[in-house]
């Protein structure tokens, strides 16, 4: 069994930001994939801008692809740090995260993982007339964004409520 490492390896990282950046970049350009599949899958041609668009749209989800499953290697290979240190951990001077916070944030972290490879996927097979998925791809894009929405609260609260350093795992500028 690895042992528990006491901080992601900076390639985890960069991994998270890189994966975090495209996902932005699909949420604020998605509209032109949607008419240029529309077209293909109606027989017509898509707009030309459109077309280039799609293709960035297409770049970026197979760079998350290769980043979410380059950070599953990485977490299955090196792990993943612990969560905070238990209540009143030497050392420490914040309470240490519940059982049942714990057990919740692992399985918040599987289901973007799991959402994010399905948005991939769906995306995907719907982009090389496999099946049209879009509906169902569609649906991951909120499922998605309710997870990011809860993964990012529940970070800012336990960096300033609980004050714990979540934050600093995974942005390395604010350790002191």
């Amino acid at each position: 069994m690895t042992p528990v490492p006491q901080a992601y390896r900076p390639a985890q990282i960069i991994l998270h930001w890189v994966v975090f950046a495209a996902i932005w970049v699909q949420w604020l350009f998605n509209e032109p994939i949607k008419r240029t599949v529309e077209a293909i899958q109606t027989g017509g041609t898509p707009a030309s801008g459109d077309a280039t668009m799609a293709w960035v749209h297409v770049g970026f989800g197979t760079t998350i692809l290769l980043a979410v499953l380059a950070r599953l290697y990485l977490r299955s290979r090196y792990g993943a740090p612990a969560h905070a240190p238990g209540i009143h951990a030497p050392g420490t001077h914040a309470p240490g995260t519940p059982e049942m916070q714990a057990k919740i944030a692992t399985w918040m972290h599987r289901a973007l993982y799991a959402a994010l490879l399905a948005m991939v996927i769906t995306g995907g097979l719907t982009w090389n007339g496999v099946a049209d998925l879009g509906k169902v791809h569609w649906f991951l894009n909120i499922l998605l964004f309710a997870l990011i929405a809860a993964h990012a609260a529940a970070a800012l609260f336990n960096q300033f409520v609980r004050k714990d350093g979540t934050l600093q795992r995974m942005i390395p500028a604010l350790k002191k």
